[in-house]
């Protein structure tokens, strides 16, 4: 009897396990069972993206009005006038807001109190900026010095701070001034030559950056200029990787895994650089540094110095969030040397371009500027041949004249921020892990009370005599993580303004803008570009 019972028990159980088998085995199963699962994932992420939306109000902070899913990013991009839209939010909501990117807040202030707390007294709070489109997450090895954060950054700019010395800059002056020479040559061919003096910077950075004579100015259609050019227009673009970032940040860090892994493992089967610019140039700088790393011929470039540069770290100094477990070293990885020298580029090209596009701008429009310079820079060289980096910096007027352009035209305004790297608090507000402060530069730069007694939206470089709050004046950010290519910046600007005034008069082009029309992706530059006469003097 028992026996017939237990034979009955176990036919059951094993008809129920082949139809179990059967109903696993069905397609139909597996469709129910994906479709619940991204139904159920789809609600609670959107539930999260609801959640977060409430993130200012709880906090009492004002937000100008947002669309669900995008946020405020449709107002910030649709007319590609960042700062702008900015200045309008002050003047509604006042000095201290927030909006969102996607559902990602941000939080934005024109505050000095604020400023002078996430910029100086707390910057070990503040030690990370916001996440650009493509970075690493915090925890990788290889950063260059814009994304890195915490200790990675204390290490990086220890080894890169050297490189920027008054002493290698010297070293570097002579590439910067062989540059305008060369736009000299290319001048002198012609009493009057309509220019535009992006190909010029483009030049001095592969010269500077990677010992390349790229010799864009002679040939702008080499691939070197081309690859470039291809860069900035993909990243002043929405593009995959920066619509993951703007939107679904969460899943940022696993896009970036699964799109370094493709490129690594499927390169022989797809064309990468079709997709992806930087791919050609991260592949193209890697065969320039291991080249240069055997080669016991040393250059004066900006490659080399990082190649050589060495930190003296202390790292028993460092704070407590160092993970022991990580291999550091005081020199630059490989990939640390490519992600620094693409920081270079992509930080030197478009910024100082624009800046001395700028400055060009001014010296037409205001010819009484363009005269006081011309004499002071004629007193200082009789020839272009007498341009040197230590003189050029003897001219003081010339450095108020860029710091008044800089003030007038910021360039980099979005990469002013900081992101928070523990929960702190700020003049009464609870800031977050992870939350980034964003500073509204326009407001700033043009704020009577900080800048007067002359008009703010008069171009006055003397301005600039008189002692202010540094915190006033955010072209360069600020505070221990302000930007370290900024003496380089400055001295291509002198060397080149010094080389080309000396020989040529700046006249309006055809069509010159009355007023100057901005565009904003990465950096704010003309929207239609400029052109200048450049006639001969004498």
């Amino acid at each position: 009897m028992k026996l017939t019972i237990f034979k009955v028990y176990f036919n059951q159980i094993v008809n129920n396990s082949n139809n179990l088998i059967s109903f696993l085995q069905s397609p139909l199963f597996w469709l129910k069972l994906v479709g619940s699962s991204v139904l159920g994932f789809s609600a609670f992420y959107i539930g999260k993206i609801w959640f977060s939306y409430r993130f200012f109000k709880k906090i009492g902070i004002k937000t100008p009005k947002y669309t669900f899913f995008y946020g405020n990013n449709l107002q910030l991009t649709k007319e590609n006038k960042y700062s702008e839209i900015l200045m309008e939010w002050t003047k509604k909501f006042g000095k201290t807001y927030g909006y969102y990117q996607g559902h990602l807040p941000i939080l934005v202030t024109s505050d000095l109190d604020i400023i002078q707390e996430v910029f100086v007294k707390q910057s070990k709070n503040f030690s990370a900026r916001k996440r650009v489109p493509g970075s690493r997450d915090d925890k990788s090895i290889d950063h260059m010095l814009f994304t890195a954060s915490g200790t990675r950054w204390k290490i990086i700019r220890n080894i890169v701070n050297p490189t920027f010395s008054s002493a290698k800059l010297r070293d570097l002056s002579h590439l910067l001034i062989d540059c305008t020479n060369r736009l000299n040559l290319i001048l002198e061919k012609e009493q009057q030559h309509e220019i535009d003096i992006s190909e010029f910077t483009m030049d001095s950075i592969w010269s500077c950056a990677f010992g390349i004579d790229a010799n864009i100015q002679q040939d702008p259609q080499n691939e070197y200029n081309r690859r470039s050019e291809a860069i900035f227009s993909f990243l002043g673009r929405e593009n995959l990787i920066s619509f993951v970032t703007n939107y679904l940040h969460e899943f940022e860090n696993i896009f970036i895994r699964i799109m370094l892994f493709s490129e690594n493992y499927l390169y022989r089967l797809i064309d990468f650089t079709k997709y992806d610019p930087l791919y050609w140039f991260m592949n193209h700088l890697f065969k320039i540094v291991e080249i240069r790393k055997l080669d016991a011929n040393k250059r004066k470039d900006y490659l080399q110095l990082l190649i050589d540069a060495e930190a003296d770290i202390d790292y028993t100094k460092l704070s407590t969030n160092f993970n022991h477990n990580q291999i550091l070293d005081k020199k630059l990885s490989t990939n640390g040397i490519k992600l620094n020298l693409i920081s270079f580029m992509l930080a030197g090209y478009e910024t100082t371009s624009s800046a001395l596009t700028y400055a060009c701008y001014i010296l037409v429009k205001y010819q009484h500027e363009q005269n006081k310079l011309y004499n002071l820079i004629k007193s200082n060289f009789n020839t272009d041949e007498d341009i040197n980096s230590e003189d050029v910096l003897k001219i003081d007027y010339l450095d108020l004249f860029l710091k008044e352009v800089l003030r007038f035209y910021p360039i980099a305004n979005p990469a002013v921020n900081r992101r928070c790297t523990q929960t702190t608090w700020v003049k009464g507000i609870k800031i977050p892990k992870d939350l980034v402060i964003s500073i509204d530069v326009m407001s700033l730069h043009f704020d009577s009370e900080l800048w007067g007694p002359v008009d703010p939206y008069l171009f006055y470089p003397e301005r600039h005599q008189i002692k202010r709050n540094p915190l006033v004046f955010m072209s360069f950010g600020n505070g221990p993580r302000y930007c370290l290519g900024m003496k380089f910046a400055l001295l291509e600007l002198k060397i080149a303004l010094c080389k080309l005034l000396l020989n040529f008069e700046f006249l309006p082009a055809e069509g010159f803008p009355v007023e100057l029309e901005v565009r904003e992706t990465i950096v704010r530059r003309p929207k239609n570009g400029l052109k200048i006469l450049l006639k001969k003097r004498g």
